[in-house]
């Protein structure tokens, strides 16, 4: 998975870093993505305790299935990515 940089990951109150997104880009450029994503990855991400970008989630799951061989990138692909970010945003928390 690609590694998030110190900017991607801060928290501050500046509305456009509120999204955790890879390229640090605003939430409003990537949200589209959104609107293709499976039904069970859109809720998985409504329920994360971050507001991880759509884009991003889609891009390292499309390189996970990739990498394992795959020609589609199953749910499962992106579950195992949102809880990698997740898990990598709770460590900078300590």
């Amino acid at each position: 998975m690609t590694k998030w940089t110190d900017a991607e990951r801060q928290t501050v109150d500046k509305p456009e870093w509120q999204v955790r997104c890879l390229t640090g880009d605003q939430g409003h450029v990537w949200i589209h993505c959104y609107d293709d994503l499976p039904s069970a990855v859109r809720r998985r991400l409504a329920y994360s305790r971050y507001n991880i970008c759509p884009a991003c989630t889609t891009m390292e799951a499309d390189r996970l299935a990739a990498a394992r061989g795959r020609k589609r990138t199953s749910v499962a692909y992106y579950f195992a990515v949102i809880e990698a970010i997740e898990l990598e945003l709770d460590g900078d928390d300590e």
